[in-house]
């Protein structure tokens, strides 16, 4: 599942180079692959790492930098047969290897992808290595996966992260791009040369009136293999990056404040607390704070919190005349505030966390809750590209391992509403 058309594209290769910000991107030359030992390079699917960093593979290889290719996904011999075919055109002796895993079900699977990409990634033992992976913010529901899982794995090892974008070329406008975290690859005419030869390997995704499935348009090729590639610094957490943005287009990204579905479950929300008042309440991921001003007319103390600075802003705006309100920055379940609640609220926020996050996050609600208090829980139960886990698999989280009781319980066929006390 995508949130764009592959064969359309929203900015062309001449819009792209012509964005002004290209001026101050520091360059990723020879030299500064000459700094590592080996590179590992993770795709989703196979193709990726050549529309991706072909270039720069192509210029590994030409320096003899070791490198290993591990795809999550290979849906068919015939795509695996491709793959070999385009690392040969990139001059590569490539070690492959393919976790297995299902196409476009990353998301459903991180638990056996981290293990995975655990089990492929060697360890080095202090040795040098870069890791390659696609960019969390590419708007593909594997690559977000596959990008988060990476950050993970590469966070315990200590090996340098890079992300690539693939699709943001397709989808995006300059705009999109974190410039203050972006480095471009120096390309050489023969590494460009090798990298059009290995796209035209993936004949199976090239879209034509011969083959109309496939992804590829001409015009996407023809930018992969004569637009820049570009390597983007991780953050902290990519997940935030995702979440700026959406809050900074539009002060109500999923419009609460409007639809009669949202509307008609705020008060679901608020109307389902057993008890009439709280004393001290917690309310994690408050977005714009529409439901952060509900809750506070049943509280006499509401923390918000939210990872996304510009939530923050809006949440913070839209409490401005409630004195009882307070709307901090925070990134759970790292973060959390001090002092323990009556209330403590997640309402379309836990699908956002991996597993281990999540857990993690149950663990602190469970330890911050006074005696008597209430956890109440309420999320669609649909899937959406950047989710990491379903709002039913959430619930069933906190049901079966919380050690809280269900003593309230609400389900319909959009969305699922439970108080654990």
């Amino acid at each position: 599942m995508v949130t764009f058309d592959p064969l359309v594209t929203e900015t062309s290769l001449a819009e792209w180079e012509a964005a002004e910000g290209w001026a101050d991107v520091p360059v990723a030359d020879a030299a500064w692959l000459a700094g590592f030992d080996a590179v590992t390079v993770l795709a989703a699917h196979p193709d990726d790492e050549t529309l991706g960093v072909g270039g720069l593979l192509a210029l590994c290889a030409g320096m003899g930098l070791p490198v290993d290719v591990v795809v999550a996904t290979v849906d068919s011999p015939g795509r695996a047969d491709e793959l070999s075919t385009a690392l040969e055109r990139l001059g590569l002796d490539a070690d492959t290897a393919s976790l297995g895993r299902g196409d476009g079900r990353l998301k459903h699977e991180s638990d056996d992808l981290r293990h995975g990409l655990e089990a492929a990634i060697p360890g080095d033992g202090g040795a040098r290595r870069l890791v390659l992976a696609p960019w969390p913010g590419d708007r593909h529901g594997d690559h977000r996966t596959l990008g988060r899982e990476a950050a993970a794995v590469c966070g315990m090892r200590g090996h340098t992260l890079r992300f690539y974008p693939i699709w943001l070329w397709q989808w995006g406008t300059p705009d999109d791009l974190p410039w203050e975290r972006v480095s471009q690859v120096a390309s050489t005419p023969e590494a460009r040369r090798r990298k059009r030869a290995a796209l035209a390997a993936f004949t199976s995704q090239l879209h034509s009136p011969h083959n109309p499935s496939g992804v590829l348009s001409a015009e996407f090729v023809e930018r992969a293999a004569e637009g820049r590639e570009v390597l983007i610094e991780p953050q902290r957490d990519p997940a935030r990056e995702h979440f700026e943005r959406l809050h900074r287009d539009s002060a109500d990204p999923w419009s609460v404040r409007t639809r009669w579905y949202e509307r008609r479950k705020r008060a679901m929300t608020v109307a389902a607390l057993p008890s009439e008042r709280y004393g001290r309440a917690f309310e994690i991921g408050c977005s714009n704070g529409e439901l952060s001003a509900a809750l506070a007319e049943r509280c006499d103390a509401l923390v918000g919190v939210d990872a996304a600075a510009s939530a923050v802003t809006l949440a913070a705006e839209r409490a401005a005349a409630l004195p009882n309100v307070r709307v901090h920055r925070m990134r759970v379940p790292d973060e959390w505030p001090s002092g323990d609640f009556d209330l403590v609220v997640v309402s379309e926020v836990a699908y956002y966390l991996a597993a281990d996050q999540w857990e993690a996050t149950v663990q602190r609600i469970v330890r911050s809750l006074r005696p008597g208090g209430h956890f109440l829980l309420c999320h669609w139960t649909g899937w959406a590209d950047d989710f990491a886990q379903s709002g039913r698999q959430a619930h069933e989280h906190v049901a079966t391992r919380s050690g809280l009781e269900r003593i309230v319980e609400h389900v319909e066929n959009d969305f699922r509403l439970e108080v654990f006390a």
